[in-house]
């Protein structure tokens, strides 16, 4: 994969969102892609640029939140430039068109499949990075709580499509379960 790639990615999200999201979505897609014989370039390119479009537009995406329309866009744009061919671009603006899950479209190929649940898998991995983001981000502690909840229910009930991906992190999904559990005694 061109270094190229990773220098955009590291230099176009937070530090805390490469650190924390990023790479382990990259790990997660890379794994799943080497398991299921999928094309490990277009896994992880599309794992590195995939929430591209947050930092591109955040205006837009605050409003709107069409990240995966415009970091398709924007990686597309990115690879021309890079001189990739545009079979490959296709396959890559697939894979981060869909990799939302539950927004549409959906994934119609093995690495936009792995992308999306990577994507999903890596919540569970970055647990509390995401619980840090829901306390700055609703009213009270109870809606971070409730807020999460939501979102670990939609990563495990729509997002994690691949039985090898819901194994891989089915551990930390019921620890999770547990821990936001025992925080409602007390609501």
């Amino acid at each position: 994969m061109n270094k190229k790639i990773i220098e955009i990615a590291e230099g176009s999200y937070t530090k805390d969102g490469y650190k924390y999201h990023i790479l382990p979505v990259v790990k997660n897609a890379l794994f799943l892609a080497k398991k299921l014989n999928a094309n490990l370039e277009v896994v992880e390119i599309a794992s590195y640029l995939h929430d591209i479009g947050r930092v591109i537009k955040r205006e837009q995406f605050v409003k709107e939140n069409k990240h995966h329309i415009t970091g398709a866009e924007e990686t597309k744009r990115i690879l021309q430039e890079l001189g990739y061919d545009e079979e490959l671009i296709k396959k890559v603006e697939h894979c981060i068109l869909t990799h939302r899950g539950r927004k549409g479209p959906n994934p119609e190929t093995v690495e936009a499949e792995i992308v999306a649940c990577a994507d999903a898998m890596a919540h569970f991995d970055t647990f509390l990075d995401m619980f840090y983001f829901f306390l700055k981000s609703t009213n009270s502690f109870e809606d971070a709580v409730n807020e999460i909840e939501k979102k670990m229910d939609r990563n495990w009930n729509k997002k994690l499509t691949l039985p090898e991906a819901k194994e891989m992190v089915r551990t930390k999904y019921e620890a999770i379960l547990l821990i936001i559990k025992s925080m409602k005694e007390h609501f």
